[in-house]
């Protein structure tokens, strides 16, 4: 039986993240996947990155030509409320070292990181397509090892001083472990469908390749995410309580979804879904016990949120490079291993814990609450046009802002530079206009 220090349990950007990062402290590490890369998630996930993502895929030695695809790069936003406004928020606002943001083709990104792995650490073992079956645990109830077997059933053990789940929010590992939930945001919870498109038409001929938010005002939002030249990944997201299939299957309800919303569809006129529909009815929002006995949680194993927030893959990075370094230190001596998972804990909580209550505000706001149209077309048109409104989200987005820097609600200079901008329009001709506010909605 072989034996390692780590033995990761989920082979994506948490898990072969973490690998990398105890590989540089010279660990002998086991990382397993039950899918066969590459290959998409099996649930939603947010197929988006930005500028503080990037930094992290730097550290890890991973360029941004190895994931990104010509048409994925991310300019701007635009936030398109039916039938009332389309707010434009260029991304060079946020006046970064990287001003943009790129939308993934997951599979190749996943499989990116895993490639890395085993074509630069052979100190780590890769085994894809390998299903875990059982956690294996030593005389005093630790958890030392796990089972599994292969695509032809034979089974195998494998143990090590300790074992990390990285297996996504309905984590085996983390039921095995007795892993409990410590804090949970779940008075308002989403769900959501999504699959990849394929000859989509762009938003504009002004804004190819936007991230395109479509807010019905009614607990629908979709998200257009371009990934590659005319290749969406294209997202429905509405209240939990809403999204009643009444027998049709996810995809006849998916689509049902899109065919509501006019202005998605018709950019489907001539575009060939080309992945499956993947969706949760309940889009629960916590965090677990971080760790235990001989074991530790990691990404959405640990903290598992809605893809609405776009933070996801980011905070899984987050995560990994934290547990990698406390891991290090335990494996050196210097902390005990209670230590180093206290230590684990609090920096996570310190890294992600105010944007995991901002991300469970904005699903009140953005999703469960209908405002009156004439507040739609005055106070939250005049913030979401604010230049800088834009400035400040699009910073917080790239994590450069802290989410107590963002105002909720316009200020007083929001209202009055919106109502300037009004008057403007009204006695400037249409051609000469030049606003962020783009009527009418596009698409």
């Amino acid at each position: 039986m072989a034996n390692f220090d780590v033995i990761i349990i989920g082979g994506r950007c948490a898990g072969a993240s973490l690998a990398i990062h105890l590989a540089r402290q010279n660990l002998k590490v086991l990382i397993v996947d039950r899918a066969t890369f590459p290959s998409p998630p099996s649930v939603p996930s947010s197929p988006f990155i930005h500028p503080a993502t990037m930094r992290l895929l730097d550290e890890l030695g991973i360029p941004e030509k190895s994931y990104a695809l010509p048409g994925g790069k991310i300019e701007h936003f635009v936030l398109d409320f039916q039938d009332h406004f389309a707010a434009v928020m260029p991304t060079a606002v946020m006046q970064l070292d990287r001003s943009y943001a790129y939308g993934l083709d997951r599979g190749k990104f996943d499989n990116t990181i895993w490639s890395h792995v085993q074509q630069n650490y052979p100190q780590v073992t890769t085994r894809d397509n390998f299903a875990v079956t059982g956690i294996l645990k030593n005389a005093a109830g630790d958890v030392n090892g796990i089972v599994g077997k292969t695509p032809d059933g034979v089974q195998e053990q494998f143990t090590a001083d300790l074992v990390v789940g990285a297996d996504g929010r309905f984590s085996f590992a983390a039921q095995k472990f007795g892993a409990k939930p410590v804090e949970e945001g779940n008075d308002y919870i989403n769900a959501t469908y999504q699959a990849e498109w394929e000859n989509v038409e762009e938003y504009s001929d002004e804004l190819p390749s936007a991230v395109c938010m479509y807010n019905t005002l009614r607990g629908m939002i979709v998200v257009v995410i371009p990934i590659a030249h005319r290749k969406y990944y294209i997202c429905t997201y509405m209240r939990s309580q809403d999204a009643k299939q009444n027998g049709a299957t996810a995809e006849q309800y998916y689509l049902e979804t899109l065919q509501a919303i006019p202005q998605v569809w018709n950019r489907l006129a001539h575009a060939k879904q080309i992945g499956e529909v993947v969706g949760i009815r309940r889009i629960e929002n916590g965090y677990r016990e971080a760790f235990g006995s001989g074991w530790a949680l990691v990404g959405d194993a640990l903290h598992y949120k809605d893809p609405l927030d776009s933070q996801g893959v980011c905070d899984a990075l987050i995560e990994s490079k934290i547990l990698g370094e406390v891991i290090a230190r335990w494996k050196r001596g210097e902390l005990s291993w209670q230590e180093a998972g206290a230590e684990y804990h609090q920096r996570v909580m310190e890294a992600t814990h105010t944007r995991f209550l901002s991300l469970v505000s904005r699903i009140k706001r953005e999703v469960h609450t209908i405002p009156p149209k004439l507040i739609v077309n005055t106070v939250i048109r005049w913030m979401l046009t604010d230049p800088t409104y834009q400035a400040t989200f699009l910073r917080y987005i790239a994590r450069a802002l802290e989410p107590s820097e963002v105002p909720t609600m316009p200020t007083a200079g929001m209202i009055w530079r919106g109502l300037k901008r009004d008057v403007r329009n009204w006695i400037t001709p249409k051609k000469q206009r030049q606003s962020p506010v783009v009527m009418p909605t596009g698409g």
